[in-house]
């Protein structure tokens, strides 16, 4: 009885450790993207974009399309998630639309695999995911 006594404090003290762990992790990924520079042009906004959505840190670019002196400015541009495709394997699409003036850049509309994400998506998870990605932005440096 002692022994049973004895062992449910400390499995109590050892279950507490890795949600702990998880809480330091998790502070930590906060402020290394916080620490990251603002994207400035089109471009390097759609690729953040892109990114954070599919929850990468490196994207292998291929054909870049930019349109900053459209209404809304925008880019879009080919990548892979695969940094040794070769340039004939990078077709995966990302559009990005972004507020014309607004500085720094927030985005307005973003397109992947033939689904769009705004605030007015008609679908929850749509606009969910596009909120997600606008308050990300919206902590970088």
């Amino acid at each position: 009885m002692k022994r049973l006594l004895i062992s449910i404090p400390i499995l109590s003290l050892l279950a507490g450790i890795p949600a702990h762990a998880q809480d330091t992790q998790g502070g930590q990924a906060a402020a290394s993207s916080a620490t990251e520079p603002r994207p400035s042009t089109v471009e390097d906004a759609c690729v953040f974009v892109a990114e954070s959505m599919l929850m990468v840190k490196d994207l292998k670019v291929g054909v870049v399309q930019s349109f900053p002196e459209l209404d809304p400015p925008g880019a879009r541009l080919t990548y892979s998630t695969r940094m040794d495709s070769e340039p004939q394997d990078i077709t995966d699409e990302i559009e990005c639309q972004f507020e014309r003036g607004a500085e720094p850049l927030q985005v307005t509309r973003f397109c992947m695999d033939s689904t769009c994400y705004a605030a007015n998506s008609e679908e929850p998870e749509e606009r969910r995911r596009f909120e997600e990605i606008r308050a990300l932005m919206q902590r970088l440096d």
